[in-house]
């Protein structure tokens, strides 16, 4: 007997796998598919080759990289938070 697996997940993973058997059942969607991946995986070598190189310069460029996505999303927090604090402003000002 076949396990039945129940659940979020597995009915998630359902979804996706068919997603992409519909996706890729089309030779033209299969080629966009093989070139990201092939891209990627040449990313993934130069990536290695420059760790290899120079793994200091890397964890440097790695941690600058960290701080600018750190600060965006701090940026984009303090966006978040004065913009709720204006609409219970204005809520509280409609109640009155």
């Amino acid at each position: 007997m076949a396990k039945k697996n129940k659940g979020l997940f597995p009915f998630v993973m359902g979804i996706a796998m068919g997603a992409a058997a519909v996706f890729l059942s089309k030779d033209e969607n299969r080629k966009k598919t093989q070139k990201v991946v092939d891209e990627t995986v040449k990313k993934a070598k130069r990536l290695k080759e420059d760790v290899e190189k120079d793994p200091k310069k890397i964890k440097k460029q790695a941690e600058q990289k960290a701080k600018q996505i750190f600060e965006k999303g701090k940026k984009k927090l303090v966006q978040v938070v004065k913009s709720a604090e204006q609409a219970k402003k204005e809520e509280v000002r409609k109640e009155k």
